[in-house]
């Protein structure tokens, strides 16, 4: 039936050209007849629910059922959008049979947005390296890093570097919090003697009696000398191996006819430095005295030294075989300082201590002319949790401080590499086994 139609109006046309019309007769036909028997497009998406043009038509949301005709114009634009991905876009130059469904599958692509990562760490200050270029000082953070996985490396001088492989996931923030464990490079000591309460020295210095635990030694050989009133003085060798404890348990002998006496002394309040004869003996703490041994029979004299307070001096009487006691309460001075004073005793001792971030010595320790105000104060020692705190310095007086260091945790060997390298191993012998029987076939 159209091809009769088309060329009935072709005949016309023809003729009146031929006989020279005046009046030209113009019909305007389609590109392509319209009509005809329906077919379908099924368009789908993943994720579904995305929006749906179709030759620029809106025609809802996916999954959707297009209809067009069989003898329409054979070219179509679909395009499919959705928040959060990448608009989807395709022509097809055909039309579906009638009757027929041609099916559109769209796999749309995740929009490339990006996040962040905030780093921080313990202690803080470190330096925290993502993917080998981009370098922050902790706390930190790193924007418009691109989804995925990365790889993040965090370093501190006397610290093992601490990696991380963070992922970060488009328009959120990964936080990271590195804490860093020390590099261990000294040991301690912990020494009892029986019976207790003798002098401790270490390398030659003093570290209270016993029992005492003293720490931040040098990996290596050390001597101990122990000194108790009445008793011979014990000496000895010990080694003390990096990030370990040593112990020492010896007995004292004791003396049948002593010829020397010892001096025992303690002061109110503690913290003051004390001198015997002009020598430096030691610093007075909670609890315990400082004593001097050996000191030949007769007249000694003892000076005791503190911050705000008026120094003291005391001659004592010393006799073979005997402890004397000195007991001194000091004086404040009617005029305060212009400056203050730290007293630093911890346990175990030997820690070093750091004032305003600046070494200033091992505990026990007293810090002398120290600006009135607020201060930091960093204790650390090999074994142990860093120790801080902020302290308020009054002028003319001694501001004590007493803590207790925490051993360090000891971190639990990763047993996850196991089953990997077990199922390797198994592997391998398989292929062996394998090779040698096509062998022997």
């Amino acid at each position: 039936m159209k091809n009769r139609i088309f060329f009935v109006i072709s005949v016309v046309i023809l003729c009146a050209a031929v006989a020279g019309t005046a009046s030209a007769m113009i019909i305007t036909l389609p590109e392509t007849p319209i009509g005809g028997d329906m077919g379908y497009f099924s368009i789908q998406s993943n994720p579904g629910g995305a929006d749906v043009n179709f030759d620029g038509s809106y025609q809802g949301e996916t999954p959707v059922m297009v209809s067009v005709y069989s003898t329409a114009r054979p070219s179509h634009t679909i395009t499919i959008m959705r928040p959060g991905y990448q608009t989807w876009t395709r022509t097809y130059n055909q039309n579906p049979p009638a009757g027929e469904t041609i099916t559109v599958m769209a796999d749309l692509v995740p929009s490339q947005q990006s996040g962040n990562i905030y780093v921080s760490s313990s202690p803080s200050g470190a330096t925290a390296v993502l993917d080998g270029s981009d370098t922050q000082s902790t706390p930190c953070s790193f924007s418009g890093v691109s989804p995925g996985t990365h790889s993040l490396a965090v370093n501190y001088p006397g610290y093992r570097t601490y990696y991380s492989s963070p992922y970060v996931t488009a328009g959120k923030t990964t936080q990271v919090n590195a804490v860093l464990s020390p590099i261990v490079s000294t040991g301690s000591l912990y020494v009892s003697s029986s019976p207790n309460g003798a002098s401790l020295y270490v390398d030659g210095v003093y570290y209270g009696h016993t029992p005492a635990t003293v720490g931040n030694f040098d990996a290596g050989n050390h001597n101990v000398r122990l000194q108790l009133g009445g008793y011979q003085d014990w000496t000895g060798s010990v080694y003390i191996a990096a990030g370990s404890t040593a112990s020492l348990t010896p007995t004292l002998t004791r003396i049948p006819q002593p010829t020397s006496g010892s001096i025992s002394i303690t002061t109110s309040p503690t913290g003051a430095q004390v001198y015997v004869d002009g020598s430096y003996q030691g610093i007075t703490s909670p609890g315990q005295s400082v004593d001097v041994y050996n000191d030949v029979p007769g007249s000694h004299v003892v000076e005791i030294s503190e911050v705000g307070y008026q120094d003291s001096t005391t001659t004592v009487t010393v006799s073979a075989g005997s402890t004397t006691p000195v007991s001194i309460a000091l004086t404040q001075n009617p005029k305060p300082s212009a400056s203050g004073a730290i007293s630093v005793i911890s346990s175990p001792s030997a820690a070093e201590v750091y004032l305003d971030n600046a070494y200033r010595g091992y505990s026990p320790l007293t810090l002398d002319s120290v600006s009135p105000g607020s201060h930091t104060l960093l204790l650390k020692l090999g074994g142990y949790q860093d120790w801080s705190s902020t302290l308020q310095v009054n002028a003319g007086q001694t501001t004590s401080v007493s803590p207790t260091l925490i051993p360090a945790a000891t971190p639990e060997p990763t047993r996850s590499g196991g089953a990997p390298l077990a199922v390797f191993g198994g592997i391998a012998i398989a292929g062996l086994y394998l090779a040698f029987r096509r062998k022997t076939l």
